[in-house]
């Protein structure tokens, strides 16, 4: 699709949205805990997600993220393509971020110069930012994280189904959350969205592929 192809009318947030950024594409394995996410199977041999139920997890996150203060709030990932979106979600809603390698001790030792202060953290893919997560139970602070088809939901508070692998994905998973948290703090109508597009969310703007 070329860039004139995204239209301020596909940037909403519903279903077909989601689609468009392959949310709904999975892995070729699915885990007991994946399969009510699961609607079914691409030909390829992939599990297909359910971003009905994606909606509704973004919804409870926001909700959630809303009870706490911004400054309150971590929101992190290593993973390359997502930097760029938690940095612009961090800006549009004072969350904490922190990108790249979780130095070990940045939620539990108070002595460490990157300590954060933290009331809840929000993670990508609990399996890959796992020095993240196991420090954020031992201070027993909540954990949001997306999840794909292959994922165990260990240690994770509220799971939020979706491809946590994909570039254009995570981008769209960030800009949505960023939809739904701001609607739910008021700053927000119901009938609107953020005037960032979903590829100032991505490491590097391009067009989302049709094949």
């Amino acid at each position: 699709m070329s860039e004139e192809g995204h239209s301020e009318n596909i940037q909403e947030l519903n279903k077909d949205f989601l689609i468009q950024y392959r949310v709904h594409f999975g892995r070729n394995v699915k885990t007991k805990f994946s399969e009510k996410f699961i609607y079914g199977v691409h030909p390829k041999g992939f599990y297909l997600i359910d971003v009905d139920k994606t909606i509704e997890r973004l919804r409870a996150a926001a909700k959630l993220l809303s009870r706490y203060e911004p400054e309150d709030v971590l929101i992190h990932s290593a993973r390359d393509f997502s930097y760029k979106g938690l940095e612009e979600l961090g800006r549009l809603t004072g969350f904490k971020v922190k990108t790249g390698r979780f130095l070990p001790g940045t939620l539990t030792n108070y002595m460490l110069e990157n300590h954060v202060d933290s009331m809840i953290l929000l993670v990508i893919d609990h399996t890959f930012d796992r020095q993240a997560v196991d420090e954020a139970v031992k201070m027993r602070i909540p954990v949001i994280s997306f999840v794909d088809t292959n994922s165990d939901g260990a240690y994770v508070d509220l799971a939020i189904p979706g491809n946590n692998k994909g570039k254009y994905s995570i981008a769209a998973l960030l800009w949505s959350l960023g939809v739904v948290y701001l609607r739910e703090k008021g700053v927000l109508r119901e009938d609107e969205v953020l005037d960032k597009s979903v590829q100032d969310f991505m490491v590097a703007p391009e067009n989302v592929p049709t094949g």
